[in-house]
C-alpha cells in the first residue's frame, strides 16, 4: 500500500513539472513570437532599399521606428529609443556586413596613386589634387587652406561635417607634408628651410635642404628683396673683379728659369 501512494505521488509530481516545464515554452513562444515578426519585417524593410544604398542612416532607422511603434512587440516598446535602432543598426549590418571585394580593390588602387592619403573618402581627392599641383617647397599656410575651402564651398560643407576646422587644417598640413618629403627625395623641389624642418619634426629625417648654402633660394624670385640682393650680389662681384685686376700686378708669379 505504501509503495503504491508513493507511486502515485511520484507520477503526480511529474506531471506538475511537464506542467510547468509547458507553460515555460508557451510563455517564451509568446514573447519570442513578436519579435520574430517584428524582426522579419525589419528585414523586409532594409531590403526594399536598392543595392546601391549600403547603408541605412540612424535617422532613417528613427523614422521608420516612429512610423512602425504600434506594431512593435511590447518589449520592445518599452525599451529606449537607442537601443531599439542599435537593434535594427544590427540587423543591417548582418545583412551587409562588409563592401564586397571589387571595392576593396579600387580603394587599394586609390592609395597606391595618392600613397600621402590618410583618408580614403573620395571628398578628400580635391584636396590631394590642389596639394599636388603646388610646385614650391612651402608648407601650405592655413590662410591658404582656408582661402582654397572657401572657393570649394561643397567640399568645404562635406569635410567640415566630419572634422573641426583645427583637425582639418592639421589633417591638410600633414598630408602636405608627406607630399614635399617625397618630391623633395625625388628632386622635384627644394624644401624652405622652415618646411625641411617641419618634415624633420614630423618625420625624423635630415634633409640637405637645412644646410643649404644659398641665401637667395628661400626668396621668391619675383619678389622686389629677391632683385635688389640680386643687385647687391652683382656689385660685390664687379668689386671683387676690379680689386683682382688692381692687385694682380703685384702678385705675378716669378718665371722658372729653364736648368
Amino acid at each position: 500500500m505504501s509503495n503504491s501512494s508513493d507511486k502515485t505521488l511520484e507520477d503526480e509530481k511529474v506531471q506538475q513539472q511537464q506542467l510547468e516545464s509547458d507553460d515555460k515554452i508557451s510563455n517564451t513562444n509568446q514573447r519570442t513570437e513578436p519579435s520574430q515578426e517584428w524582426e522579419t519585417m525589419a528585414r523586409a524593410w532594409v531590403s526594399a532599399f536598392p543595392d546601391a544604398k549600403a547603408v541605412v542612416s540612424a535617422g532613417e532607422v528613427e523614422t521608420w521606428i516612429g512610423t512602425n511603434l504600434d506594431s512593435l512587440p511590447a518589449d520592445l516598446r518599452h525599451m529606449p529609443r537607442s537601443e531599439i535602432v542599435d537593434r535594427l543598426l544590427s540587423i543591417q549590418h548582418y545583412m551587409r556586413p562588409t563592401p564586397s571585394s571589387d571595392q576593396n580593390e579600387q580603394n587599394v588602387e586609390a592609395d597606391q596613386q595618392h600613397p600621402a592619403r590618410f583618408q580614403r573618402t573620395d571628398q578628400w581627392l580635391p584636396v590631394y589634387s590642389w596639394l599636388e599641383s603646388l610646385d614650391n617647397g612651402e608648407l601650405v599656410k592655413s590662410k591658404d587652406i582656408s582661402e582654397w575651402l572657401d572657393a570649394n564651398p561643397e567640399v568645404k560643407q562635406e569635410l567640415s561635417s566630419r572634422h573641426s576646422r583645427y583637425h582639418l587644417t592639421h589633417y591638410v598640413k600633414k598630408c602636405h607634408l608627406k607630399i614635399l618629403k617625397r618630391k623633395e627625395k625625388k628632386g622635384l623641389i627644394r624644401l624652405s628651410r622652415a618646411t625641411a624642418m617641419e618634415v624633420h619634426k614630423e618625420f625624423g629625417e635630415k634633409h640637405h635642404a637645412t644646410l643649404s648654402a644659398d641665401p637667395m633660394s628661400n626668396i621668391p624670385k619675383d619678389s622686389d628683396l629677391y632683385r635688389t640682393k640680386q643687385k647687391e650680389a652683382k656689385r660685390r662681384f664687379e668689386i671683387l673683379v676690379e680689386l683682382e685686376k688692381r692687385l694682380a700686378p703685384h702678385f705675378a708669379k716669378p718665371r722658372i728659369g729653364n736648368r
